[in-house]
């Protein structure tokens, strides 16, 4: 580090600001041949042989206490190289970094694990380099072996576990080390859809306690969805900083414009249509063995991302295809039936409602489902009864990957608009608990599968002159 640069992580109280950053660089030397750099040392100076990146360029922003920044940038643009210097990974080379609170960074994959000590060894060394007490590693623990669905590794050494399996332990030492400032970059998101949207959730969570968030990532809807604030890194320099609503749709724009440049067209599609009795699928009408082992693993699932009052429960949630058969992959227009189980062990409220939401793979949320709009009042339900609800719908998504989050919850309306219900209390909240894809069809279709949801829609031209 040279004499001009200053780095101060401070955790004074007086600090008002999480992070401030001031014209940081980091510079890296290249030489094309080894002996360049004794030729370099040799001439004292003189003569330059090394070749200078910069992968931060005068980088300069700050980020109040609580606040939510998504960072994006195409691959080499200083993105992850900025995460490390917040994370004290990476010393820069000019410039000052003031950080107060304690920081927990998920940035490369096995980062701070010791591949020959167990997981179980492992967290217990993760909370110490992070400040963390033997007692408050201790009590951590359980809720980081769950989370992390280890629990049947996590005696084993980390160079036995895979990638996913190291990636859920580190994320779940890092959101439960008791940060203060949570650093992630999305490159570690090398696990399946369902433990991608569990991670969204328990992020969400710690935003609504006031951590301050830094997500890297190269999804515009990702920083909209999860940060208030944006900055868009370029070459090592900023782009552009503001709203993360802005700054997305700016980076977004720049992403289109180039694909369009260099020749791409989306695929092809087919018209939506509306479901008809054909569509109709049959269901089994009693709980079997294999539903009550779905519900044992449904359970575990959620049991990190559960809260409620308790009166009733969700015990399941199965998603039926075409064939009456419960599955995760549907193809496109493929109708389905969700099926939702739900236990109930006290009095309810009237207008309680059993509420489905279907997000993307970023957790926004895409449209919902009430049981209560229906006409079916959970109240009416007896007590110390299983109860099945079903979805039927045939959807629009595009191929991609979705989950399901849902809730028992009693409502009221709105003083000024009758129509509109609002949540009185929640009864009952899970998320992670059921995931699905979504496929592109095998045949031929004429309408286009890009983006969310595909509408029918018809185009006309006129010629004018």
């Amino acid at each position: 580090m040279s004499s001009e640069a200053t780095e101060a992580f401070m955790s004074h109280s007086e600090l008002t600001q999480a992070i401030a950053l001031q014209g940081v660089s980091k510079i890296y030397h290249t030489y094309s041949h080894p002996r360049h750099r004794l030729l370099e040392l040799l001439s004292g100076g003189k003569k330059q042989y090394a070749r200078e990146t910069r992968a931060l360029d005068e980088v300069s922003f700050t980020l109040e206490k609580g606040g939510r920044l998504g960072i994006v940038g195409e691959n080499g643009s200083g993105k992850s190289t900025l995460l490390k210097v917040l994370a004290r990974v990476l010393t820069p080379t000019t410039g000052t970094v003031q950080v107060s609170g304690r920081v927990s960074a998920l940035l490369e994959l096995g980062a701070g694990f010791n591949p020959e000590l167990t997981g179980r060894e492992n967290i217990s060394q993760f909370g110490l380099l992070h400040g963390m007490t033997a007692a408050q590693i201790e009590e951590a623990l359980p809720a980081i072996i769950q989370f992390s669905e280890l629990r049947d590794a996590i005696e084993h050494p980390i160079k036995t576990y895979s990638s996913g399996m190291a990636v859920r332990l580190g994320f779940a030492c890092a959101v439960y080390s008791q940060p203060d400032i949570l650093i992630v970059d999305e490159a570690l998101s090398v696990g399946d859809a369902y433990f991608q949207n569990k991670c969204l959730h328990k992020i969400k969570s710690m935003l609504d306690e006031g951590v301050t968030f830094l997500y890297v990532t190269h999804a515009a809807d990702a920083i909209r969805s999860l940060c208030n604030q944006g900055l868009w890194m370029r070459n090592g320099r900023v782009q552009m900083t503001g709203s993360s609503t802005d700054v997305g749709a700016a980076y977004q724009r720049e992403i289109f414009n180039r694909m369009v440049r260099a020749g791409y067209s989306p695929p092809e599609g087919e018209v939506v249509g509306d479901i008809t009795d054909e569509d109709q699928t049959p269901l089994p009408s009693s709980i079997t063995p294999a539903q009550q082992a779905s519900a044992a693993a449904f359970a575990e699932r959620v049991a990190s991302m559960r809260t409620g009052s308790g009166e009733a429960r969700i015990t399941d949630i199965v998603l039926y295809g075409r064939d009456g058969n419960a599955t995760d992959s549907m193809e496109f227009l493929e109708p389905h039936r969700l099926r939702v189980f739900v236990r109930v062990d006290g009095p309810l409220p009237p207008n309680t409602s059993l509420n489905v939401g279907i997000q993307d793979s970023s957790g926004k949320q895409i449209c919902h489902f009430s049981s209560l709009a229906q006409g079916i009042d959970l109240s009416r339900f007896d007590t110390g009864t299983i109860y099945s609800v079903e979805f039927d719908y045939k959807p629009s998504l595009c191929p991609g990957e979705y989950s399901l989050v849902a809730g028992i919850s009693s409502m009221y309306s709105h003083p000024s608009n009758q129509a509109q219900m609002l949540i009185d209390n929640v009864i009952d909240y899970c998320a992670g608990g059921s995931r699905f894809s979504v496929r592109f069809p095998d045949k031929p279709m004429d309408l286009d599968l890009w983006g969310i949801v595909a509408f029918k829609y018809k185009a006309e031209y006129l010629k004018l002159d």
